[in-house]
């Protein structure tokens, strides 16, 4: 499996107490009704993909209740463009890296909204006793929150856009327009994708994506002589056939 890459910059803030009140509240609706079990990653078999998605293993797992910028979106930030995706991506990275906890996720209580468009597995998780990644993805103004969410998701994306956190410090487009084609109005100045995931033929001939948070990820070249391609996220990647290195094929989604 790919490791993720060494992190090199300081941990955010713990969160607040009234996110911390939040916190509690989402765990009683997560645990009402629920027939699945959760599971837990260790720092040894957890991979950060980007800004809200993660792979455990063979298995790729989306954080619920948020949308991240994909790792190919620029957003504008003092009229020049900014890697909002691949920054988001390390955020959750650091999150998750400078903790030395496992990650504790477990199904939303939702059963129809268990599983995203190319099978990822919706799930909420957290990290310790006091940090669900979703949450703290928001906190830091790295994600927003997807309509229909938790109604506490839009509280804190509220107060961040508030702060002017994160990607609240720029102008972007949302991240479910931008898988649609929709970019930056002309006025504000028209940005292009920075095309970053790479599609590899692996020995055994099988197509794998790496993206920016794989250690390693600027020493692999992209042969397209070979078949090999660059998309703009790894919802791209996954839609086109790719697979992440280590997922198990056609295994069921936690």
């Amino acid at each position: 499996m790919i490791e993720t890459a060494p992190e090199n910059s300081a941990a955010r803030p713990a969160l607040p107490a009234a996110l911390l009140l939040g916190l509690v509240l989402l765990a009683a609706v997560i645990g009402a009704q629920r027939p699945w079990p959760s599971f837990a990653a260790t720092q040894q078999n957890l991979t950060v993909i980007d800004g809200d998605t993660l792979q455990s293993g063979g298995d790729i797992v989306q954080l619920y209740g948020i949308d991240a910028p994909e790792l190919g979106q620029l957003c504008n930030r003092k009229g020049k463009p900014w890697q909002c995706g691949v920054e988001a991506a390390f955020a959750l990275h650091k999150l998750v890296a400078l903790s030395g906890t496992a990650v504790v996720c477990e199904d939303w209580h939702d059963a129809t909204a268990s599983a995203g468009p190319t099978g990822e597995g919706i799930r909420v998780c957290q990290l310790g006793k006091d940090q669900e990644l979703g949450l703290a993805m928001l906190h830091n103004g790295y994600a927003m929150a997807l309509p229909g969410s938790f109604p506490y998701y839009g509280q804190i994306e509220r107060k961040a856009r508030a702060a002017g956190l994160g990607i609240w410090s720029s102008e972007f487009t949302p991240p479910w327009e931008w898988r649609e084609g929709r970019r930056i109005a002309p006025e504000v100045g028209q940005l292009g994708e920075d095309c970053n995931v790479k599609g590899i033929i692996d020995d055994d001939g099988s197509q794998v994506y790496l993206v920016p948070t794989d250690r390693g990820f600027n020493r692999v070249t992209v042969d397209q002589s070979k078949g090999e391609q660059l998309f703009c996220s790894d919802e791209e990647a996954r839609a086109a056939g790719w697979r992440r290195p280590g997922e198990t094929a056609g295994a069921a989604v936690r």
